[in-house]
């Protein structure tokens, strides 16, 4: 019981208990809006390069706006600007919803619509990383409240997709979008509730953009402990967060393209990925945590290369979940580790770079690692990404062990 209670611990603060619920009601239907765009997408085009393009077009706003919310983040109302964010997700399924019903919705306005929750989602995930200082009263428990976002984050994607699939098989597509929207109005309701207080100093308010962000990638690049973390994370994500865009391949040339086998390999990444964010929650101080975000890219690495020897199923479904455990053991304690070093008026600055280095970094190496499987195959294409990480794991290591968190 004391080890349950440990575990979800934030939620004795009022702030994280408004968020919590929130977060993971506006996480399904995000998941479950993502499904149903994926599909019409590809029932649209039926073009692999086309959804690409489109998804590459969505991705352009992540580069070029997300550096600069992190200096608006910082300078504004973090509680103004949460809700804002709400509403504008809100309008974004609305207008999905009325297009879909109207029988309107196209390839041009799909484009559109997504540019503009990309957007959106530029300047929220900075926000969202930034917000859990203001959540939690004491900062021992910030490392609890951003292992249960990843809580959340996990359980969402094993359910928000499931859901999406029921209902675009047995209702159609158009619900989802109306159950996206519907999901953002206990969101809205609880963010109303809560009561932040935000300290922006004078230095901070008076600064012009630019200034801000200046100041922000020096405060980076002065900071080892940060600037270490922030590379760790780029690499990590730059080859080990490729599997998503490889698994269908690796499906399709080792298991002969089973749909339902793809599906569970996924889910049991999911399952691994939920396992590690409840354990780490569990911990009470973030002592160790290098060595557990070590640990974890080093079981990431091998899970790689057991994929790649691997033709069998049951060994591939056993790796995918410790893989899932050790993804997840790099992200959180990279982002604990990273907010616990950081000041609180340059944090908006700092999470908005973390985001570029974990989203960002994607968009590019999943290019890259389509052209190395066409020409070497998905099995040598997992050897080899897991040979470089494994390789990256352990100077890492030792760089780890050098810095005093």
């Amino acid at each position: 019981m004391n080890k349950l209670i440990s575990t979800f611990r934030s939620l004795k603060y009022k702030n994280f208990r408004l968020f919590f619920p929130g977060l993971i009601i506006s996480q399904i239907g995000i998941w479950i809006q993502n499904i149903a765009l994926g599909w019409i997408v590809y029932d649209m085009t039926k073009s692999p390069f086309l959804m690409g393009t489109i998804m590459f077009c969505n991705s352009l706003p992540l580069f070029i706006i997300t550096p600069f919310a992190g200096v608006v983040i910082d300078k504004f109302s973090k509680h103004k600007l949460l809700m804002i964010i709400q509403i504008l997700y809100a309008l974004q399924a609305f207008l999905l919803t009325v297009t879909t019903i109207l029988n309107k919705l196209e390839i041009w306005n799909i484009v559109i619509l997504g540019l503009f929750i990309n957007i959106v989602a530029a300047i929220d995930t900075p926000l969202r990383q930034s917000m859990f200082a203001c959540l939690v009263d004491d900062k021992k428990d910030l490392g609890n409240a951003i292992s249960l976002n990843s809580t959340c984050f996990n359980l969402a994607r094993l359910i928000g997709p499931a859901i999406g699939g029921i209902l675009i098989a047995s209702v159609g597509k158009g619900l989802c979008f109306f159950i996206n929207f519907i999901c953002f109005i206990p969101s809205i309701y609880l963010v109303s509730k809560m009561n932040i207080t935000q300290q922006i100093t004078e230095h901070v308010k008076n600064e012009t953009i630019l200034e801000g962000l200046k100041e922000g990638i020096s405060y980076i690049k002065n900071n080892e402990k940060v600037i270490t973390l922030l590379i760790f994370l780029s690499v990590f994500c730059f080859i080990g967060m490729t599997y998503p865009m490889l698994m269908p391949i690796y499906t399709k040339d080792v298991f002969n393209y089973n749909a339902d086998m793809l599906g569970y390999l996924m889910a049991a990444v999911g399952i691994g990925a939920l396992f590690a964010s409840l354990l780490i929650a569990s911990k009470n101080t973030i002592n160790n945590m290098k060595y557990i975000l070590c640990m974890g890219s080093f079981i990431f690495s091998l899970c790689f290369v057991v994929l790649g020897l691997s033709h069998n199923y049951f060994i591939s479904l056993i790796a995918m979940f410790f893989l899932g455990m050790g993804m997840t053991s790099c992200i959180t304690c990279d982002n604990t580790l990273l907010q616990s070093v950081i000041n609180d008026e340059i944090r908006g600055r700092v999470m908005s770079i973390h985001v570029i280095c974990f989203m960002g970094t994607v968009s590019i190496s999943n290019f890259i690692c389509g052209i190395i499987a066409q020409h070497i195959g998905i099995s040598n294409t997992f050897i080899a990404l897991g040979t470089v990480l494994l390789i990256f794991s352990l100077d890492s290591y030792m760089k780890f062990k050098k810095l005093n968190f």
